[in-house]
């Protein structure tokens, strides 16, 4: 019942588009028992590709088989096919699905800090033989049983012939004369999988496409928004397939009023995959410092010069919205004596720790302090 009720506004929010509520027909039904919702979810995932002239294309939709019952997810580093891709964006929106499962699903999440890669990330297909997982010592035990692995696949097929493109465009006389103002044409193909993480075999799937313009991007802020939808809406189709399975029914973290670390995403790397701390590493300390500047105002608007001096002197999570006993402008440096340095990782921790107080080191105001969080203290999914 309640995974129905929270369907809608999770797919208004992952469309992007302008379909008012008003305009969905099917509002009403979403109060109905679970059968009945589980019957329309698919339903109101097509109207999605209805609004705004044509819309995302499936391409390909299996649902989580009902015998499987995940107790956990491993995201692998997202593998990112774009002209701009780097190992910051793989970074960004690697965090950026992650926050959204976050935000869907009630599981613990492993994610991009929790593993290092033996392969470039577009090669990952195997959580457990392409990454240290197997070895790596983890803040909770991780049963490749019952875990299953997220992996991401993001290709795009742009237009080449800008110059045509400008040519045709031109024609409008109320239109500047650059092919960036103009725009130029792609088509964006999101892959989502959810796999067996011991041998990579598919357990479900979701395929979807739609149409771009990769200069849609403001500067300083996300660089293909149209991406970042397109990630949001497939997430939100694998989930609806999925029903329950997909839910614990424990509390969690939504991660509302927390960003993750700026730092350890310019420091992240892989093979193949130069960190954008190594890419900017012969550049002057100036100029280092006005580009991460430039990178908090993208993932987090808004903060001081004081503010995003005490975020960067650290790789943890700034909190941006009080949620006792923690303090907006808190960074977040370690939860029950693990480094933190994502969202997901508070939220594991946090679960670790069960209703009894866990210990959770931050920085406040210059200074370090530990302060004592219970699990109830964070949203639950229960009072949505």
């Amino acid at each position: 019942m309640r995974s129905c009720a929270i369907l809608l506004p999770h797919l208004h929010e992952a469309a992007g588009s302008g379909c008012g509520m008003s305009n969905w027909p099917f509002v009403r039904a979403l109060a109905r028992p679970d059968a009945v919702c589980r019957g329309l979810a698919t339903t109101c995932l097509v109207a999605l590709t209805a609004c705004g002239g044509g819309g995302p294309q499936v391409l390909e939709e299996a649902p989580l088989d009902r015998e499987v019952r995940p107790t956990g997810l491993v995201l692998v580093p997202v593998g990112l096919a774009l002209p701009e891709a780097n190992a910051l964006e793989v970074a960004a929106v690697s965090n950026l699905a992650a926050n959204y499962l976050l935000q869907h699903t009630d599981l613990p999440i492993v994610g991009l800090y929790d593993m290092g890669l033996n392969k470039p990330p577009l090669e990952v297909v195997n959580a457990a033989a392409d990454t240290d997982l197997l070895v790596r010592a983890g803040d909770i035990p991780i049963d490749f049983r019952t875990w299953i692995a997220v992996q991401f696949l993001i290709t795009e097929n742009r237009a080449t012939n800008v110059r045509d493109i400008v040519d045709t465009r031109i024609q409008d006389p109320k239109k500047p004369n650059t092919w960036r103002q103009r725009g130029f044409d792609s088509r964006v193909r999101v892959e989502v999988k959810l796999a067996d993480p011991l041998r990579g075999r598919q357990l479900a799937i979701v395929v979807i496409e739609d149409d771009d313009d990769p200069t849609a991007g403001e500067p300083g802020g996300d660089p293909r928004p149209g991406v970042t939808r397109l990630v949001k809406l497939a997430l939100a189709r694998l989930i609806a397939s999925s029903g329950d399975l997909l839910k614990s029914g424990q509390r969690r973290s939504r991660g509302d009023g927390m960003v993750d670390s700026v730092p350890a995403m310019t420091g992240w790397g892989s093979v193949d995959l130069p960190s954008w701390e190594q890419s900017h590493r012969d550049d002057p300390e100036v100029v280092r410092e006005a580009a991460s500047m430039s990178l908090w105002d993208r993932f987090a608007p808004g903060l001081t010069v004081a503010e995003v001096r005490a975020a960067s002197a650290s790789r943890g999570v700034l909190i941006r919205q009080a949620m006792a006993p923690l303090e907006a402008g808190d960074v977040v440096l370690m939860v029950a004596g693990k480094p933190v340095s994502a969202i997901h990782q508070v939220d594991r921790l946090l679960q670790g720790c069960g209703t009894g107080a866990c210990p959770v080191l931050v920085l406040r105001a210059g200074q370090r302090t530990e302060v004592d969080v219970r699990w109830p203290a964070l949203p639950s999914a229960e009072n949505e």
